[in-house]
């Protein structure tokens, strides 16, 4: 299992390492401005803020409240994950997301990067703050229970925790997104003659997928959870380098 999940870590590591030693010119293809910075900030600011307010009005599923789920209610698109629990897949994948939240510091082996690197800081900063914002939105106003409620193997504790009801979407997998798709956005735009994009953005791919199955072996996501968490980590991630192009703030 551990071969199986750190693959696409590795792979996406070294690919990094490799096309960052490349030739490259110099650019400078970011020119953040300061409204810019104090939108995208204050909205991640302001969200976060009411969704840490909304989480104390969230409360833990009784006994009979589980005992009342129905399986036969749930899309035949999402099933898969009933049948799953794994504490392994579940310990594996917070190892997973490590990996992505290290993934943009490779930027900086290269001199292109480290030229670079105050307004990359504040980009993946803005993103990293807007990604959790929204999934801490989006999972107490959802409280979508989680597969391993409906799983009459997995231990009653868990199921009577307030983080049952917190399934949709996966934060897992938006963070593992956003981290490894900002980098890959970031090196594109920092390389953008560069032959190693191709792999470096299918290798971008790698984490956040492996993460997604990951989560629903381990019984925690039902697969829209993660194709969701997917989309919206990906979304922040191109959005927010895009608002911040030279060429978007003159």
């Amino acid at each position: 299992m551990t071969i199986r999940y750190s693959f696409p870590s590795l792979l996406f590591l070294l690919i990094l390492c490799c096309s960052c030693w490349l030739p490259a010119q110099s650019l400078k293809p970011y020119n953040p401005s300061k409204a810019t910075n104090g939108v995208l900030i204050g909205l991640g600011g302001t969200i976060t803020v009411g969704s840490m307010f909304l989480d104390k009005k969230v409360k833990p599923m009784t006994e009979a409240e589980v005992m009342a789920l129905d399986r036969s209610k749930i899309w035949p698109i999402d099933r898969f994950s009933l049948r799953q629990l794994s504490f392994k897949s579940d310990e594996f994948t917070d190892k997973l997301l490590l990996t992505s939240f290290a993934s943009p510091f490779f930027l900086l082996l290269d001199k292109t990067g480290r030229d670079n690197f105050d307004d990359m800081a504040m980009i993946v900063f803005q993103g990293a703050l807007l990604n959790s914002a929204l999934i801490n939105l989006t999972k107490v106003t959802a409280q979508r229970t989680r597969p391993y409620n409906y799983n009459p193997d997995a231990p009653l504790d868990i199921k009577l925790r307030k983080s049952s009801r917190y399934s949709f979407y996966s934060g897992h997998v938006a963070t593992a997104a956003y981290f490894s798709m900002t980098t890959a956005q970031l090196y594109s735009d920092l390389h953008p003659n560069s032959k190693a994009r191709p792999f470096v953005w299918a290798a971008a791919g790698l984490i956040p997928a492996a993460v997604a199955y990951g989560r629903m072996r381990a019984g925690k996501h039902f697969f829209t959870d993660v194709l969701i968490g997917f989309a919206a980590g990906t979304a922040i991630a191109l959005t927010v380098p895009a608002l911040h192009r030279a060429g978007n703030n003159r």
